[in-house]
């Protein structure tokens, strides 16, 4: 299934559970990850990436354009390994009776 993780990134006043998205070709390196308030988008190379103010998280990648305001965030190398660790790969059940392709 699904697998969350628990971080906290940027200026956040707490954890929260995030889900690790698959990635996309289109992608690179980079990976997006969304809890119920915030979304996310990490370079798994240099650590960067895009985080969300957290004002109506439910509006999902509109949060990461630029008209949001996004915060510039750096994650450690443990942080990188824990999020490429959760993410989805070919073969994994993504819900009941559904496989990631």
């Amino acid at each position: 299934m699904i697998k969350q993780i628990d971080l906290k990134l940027g200026n956040m006043r707490k954890a929260q559970d995030f889900i690790v998205y698959p990635e996309s070709r289109d992608d690179g390196d980079k990976v997006l990850i969304q809890s119920d308030k915030r979304i996310a988008q990490i370079d798994t190379t240099t650590g960067e990436g895009l985080l969300s103010t957290g004002k109506g998280g439910h509006q999902g990648f509109m949060m990461l354009n630029s008209m949001f305001n996004p915060i510039k965030i750096k994650v450690d190398q443990a942080t990188i390994d824990l999020i490429t660790g959760a993410k989805p790969k070919s073969g994994d059940a993504i819900g009941a009776g559904v496989f990631l392709a």
